[in-house]
């Protein structure tokens, strides 16, 4: 790892908090209630990299979307250190994940790192009515 930093939500900013010199996990609230929110590690308006999550407070559900640090930023922990931020501001969530598919880069990074849950999402009616989770991710047809 290229830097300490704390990924406990005391220590996440919102935007008007970032400063031009400081490495900081940024949080952008999602629109709507257990919409897409994001965490981003910067430094000042360089971005290192993304992570994309669903929270459902009432129903205690976590989906993560995607998670994406730039190539120029990759193998230095900026992927390790945005999942630990995300799983710290929901530690009593059941959380799932959008499939993987075969990108290598992403199938190396999660079994390096560790899935947070099942690559299978299992959102709440919430989720569903804020779109997190695309139609053909929820489940299989059977017809």
């Amino acid at each position: 790892m290229w830097a300490m930093i704390d990924p406990g939500p005391a220590r996440q900013v919102t935007e008007d908090h970032v400063d031009e010199y400081g490495l900081r996990l940024v949080l952008l609230r999602p629109p709507t209630a257990a919409g897409i929110g994001a965490i981003q590690l910067r430094m000042g308006h360089t971005t290192f990299g993304e992570i994309r999550f669903s929270l459902c407070g009432p129903d205690r559900r976590a989906v993560l979307v995607s998670v994406e640090v730039e190539e120029k930023h990759r193998r230095r922990g900026a992927g390790r250190i945005l999942v630990a931020a995300a799983r710290a501001r929901a530690t009593r969530y059941h959380w799932t994940m959008l499939p993987l598919g075969e990108d290598p880069v992403a199938v190396a990074f999660w079994a390096t790192v560790g899935a947070l849950g099942p690559h299978n999402p299992h959102p709440c009616t919430h989720q569903i009515d804020a779109q997190v989770v695309p139609a053909e991710s929820r489940w299989t047809q059977w017809w």
